[in-house]
């Protein structure tokens, strides 16, 4: 550091004073300066000593904040997936636990006995892997989805619910890219039954009220809104937006405005499920870049008037959808409402105060057997599903007709034979009669199932069957509950049976009609055999542990056949788990690298070189000491400073 000069000329003390005291103030402030990177370590402490400097360092910092974060997210799904991956190991190894037991349990070999013992040893493997299903990493559970504060798995109603959300949990692993680091419980050990969906469209009534998002459209593209052409029969004309409409009356209402300019009047109106445009001399279209017109299917030509049935806009069911627009505005007679039974337990759901769709959906979602209702994407029906593992689910009647109203009962005409038994189907024998009716005069009724696809088609057929034998029995559906019933009329003094026709075929049983009318009675009532139950790894086990307990070989060789099925469902889904997992741990790596490579960069900008640090503050002090002892000599008072 070079010493200030000062000038030793004949001048005043005052001007020699001040420029003595400007010196060691700059040697002074140096001195402070280097004291202070000394003190701090950084090459600057504020933007004014290397503005280029700190800008760099201010933009590396905030990347740096950027990187911190995501590698902290990194971290925490790297350790989710790692403990995901090694439960799933532990899954893998006790599903080849029970599927060892029960082939062993298949065939001569095995006793009643030893397969009551093995009964015990499948609970034992079902409650391990609901504690796997449960397992916490830092207080959160692996397998909830995104409610990682909820057990997912709990035992009730002699089955496992499944309790946890069904979504995944995505976590930010770069400045662009979101990744997923949980799987949901219903996706590896199932938890969640083939959905009843009815067929029946519930087809709800197109009123003013409708919005136009929840319409399908004359073209099944929805409603493109925008702006439409309305003229007359002359030429006039007038573009109509309507591209702010939201309910199908603010369409009649905006077009009829504009057709009553024209002295057109209110040409259109609400009939049946579409709009239909009536006079004439009246021209709507679409402008050249539009769709709306068309979608609303009221588009007509003065020379081309509409026909007289209007295009069916298809309205969607929607939670807002009130009761009474159902059935193309029947309604749905609500006052019996209908029963839900899940295993042991069966509810009344009572619809008295109901008034749209979604209180319908929360009667039953708060019936608490652990049911889910929801309308289907298609937008057309409600449909069910039980999160119960290992216990039927059916919906029936209580002593109306709701539940077919409503398109949710689950022993119906329409139901298809393979959703039967949980999904296992109508099991027959091709070319060979399924079913032996013996009635109680001693006549039979050979019955073939071949090509029956739904339960009213397996009516028909005995029907068919005992007319073409003439036997007086006729079959049906029961009114008070869910099956089939068969009533005898021949008069005879036996009882009316049913039984398997052909060995090989298992329909009897899988129809539940393998009974004797009980003593005095001329009818059969069939078990409920149209329920559901959640497909998976619990619903499995708990079958093989009941065929197991029971001794029955075709339930036994049926459960473990499945629990093969979810073997290979849970090897794919932990390959996809490993997969993740291996590469959230080499995103860890990559970005630790950078954090490293940023770290150093801003050290190389911000940090101190002590070596040079401590050299220049060694030669500030020098400088202050000079100019300390030169100032001292130089303002030395003498006669030649008084005379002028």
């Amino acid at each position: 550091m070079a010493v200030s000069p000062i000038n030793v000329t004949r001048v005043s003390h005052n001007l020699r004073t001040m420029s003595l005291l400007q010196s060691l103030r700059q040697n002074t402030t140096d001195l402070f300066n280097r004291q202070t990177q000394l003190a701090t370590g950084r090459r600057f402490n504020s933007i004014g000593e290397d503005p280029v400097g700190a800008a760099q360092a201010l933009r590396l910092r905030q990347s740096l904040g950027r990187q911190d974060q995501i590698l902290d997210n990194l971290r925490h799904a790297d350790l989710m997936l790692t403990a995901s991956d090694d439960a799933l190991t532990e899954v893998n190894s006790l599903l080849a636990e029970a599927q060892a037991i029960g082939a062993s349990s298949i065939g001569a070999q095995a006793g009643p006995d030893e397969r009551v013992a093995n009964a015990s040893l499948i609970a034992s493997i079902r409650e391990r892997l609901m504690a796997v299903g449960n397992t916490q990493v830092q207080g959160r559970y692996l397998f909830a989805g995104r409610d990682t504060q909820t057990t997912p798995y709990v035992s009730a109603l002699g089955g496992v619910a499944y309790v946890g959300d069904t979504g995944e949990q995505f976590t930010q692993v770069s400045e662009s890219e979101q990744g997923s680091f949980s799987v949901p419980g219903q996706r590896l050990f199932g938890g969640f039954g083939t959905a009843i969906i009815s067929t029946r469209d519930l087809e709800p009534e197109l009123t003013e009220d409708t919005r136009l998002e929840d319409v399908g459209g004359a073209t099944g593209q929805g409603i493109r809104r925008g702006t439409i052409i309305i003229g007359d029969a002359a030429g006039a004309s007038m573009q109509v937006d309507l591209s702010h409409a939201d309910t199908v009356g603010d369409v009649i209402d905006m077009v009829n405005d504009a057709a009553d300019q024209l002295g057109l009047g209110s040409p259109v109106q609400l009939d049946g499920g579409g709009l239909s445009v009536t006079g004439s001399g009246i021209n709507i279209r679409d402008t050249s870049t539009g769709q709306t017109a068309s979608d609303l299917g009221i588009v007509v030509s003065a020379d081309d008037p509409l026909a007289a049935v209007a295009p069916d806009l298809t309205p969607r069911l929607t939670p807002n959808s009130p009761i009474g627009s159902l059935n193309a505005g029947v309604g749905a007679t609500l006052e019996d409402g209908f029963r839900i039974t899940v295993g042991p337990r069966t509810v009344t759901i009572d619809l008295d105060e109901v008034e749209t769709v979604q209180d319908v959906l929360n009667k039953i979602n708060t019936a608490g057997v652990f049911v889910t209702a929801r309308i289907n994407d298609a937008g057309t029906a409600i449909e069910i599903t039980s999160r119960l593992a290992g216990v039927a689910m059916s919906i029936s009647e209580n002593g109306g007709t709701t539940a077919a109203e409503l398109g949710i009962l689950t022993f119906a005409p329409d139901t298809p034979v393979a959703m039967l038994n949980s999904g296992r189907g109508l099991e027959t024998v091709e070319g060979e009669p399924d079913l032996m009716i013996a009635a109680s005069n001693g006549d039979t009724v050979e019955v073939n199932l071949d090509g029956v696809e739904t339960l009213g088609d397996v009516v028909e057929m005995i029907n068919q069957a005992a007319e073409d034998a003439g036997v007086t029995i006729e079959a049906g559906f029961s009114e008070d509950t869910n099956g089939i019933v068969i009533t005898d009329s021949t008069g005879g003094a036996g009882r009316l049976t049913v039984t398997r026709a052909s060995i090989q075929s298992f329909a009897v049983d899988d129809l539940g009609l393998n009974k004797t009318a009980a003593e005095g009675e001329e009818f059969i009532v069939s078990d409920d055999v149209a329920v559901v139950r959640p497909d998976g790894l619990f619903t499995a086990l708990i079958d093989l542990e009941t065929a197991l307990a029971s001794n029955d070989e075709r339930g036994i060789t049926d459960a473990t056949g499945r629990l093969q099925t979810v073997a290979d469902d849970i090897t794919r889904e932990h390959g996809v788990v490993g997969s993740r997992a291996r590469s959230m741990s080499e995103r860890v790596e990559q970005t630790e690298n950078a954090v490293t490579a940023s770290q150093a960069l801003l050290s190389d900008i911000e940090d101190l070189d002590y070596t040079e640090a401590v050299t220049r503050f060694q030669q500030a002090q020098t400088a202050l000491q000079a100019n300390l002892l030169s100032g001292s000599q130089l303002l030395n008072l003498s006669l030649l400073d008084f005379l002028g």
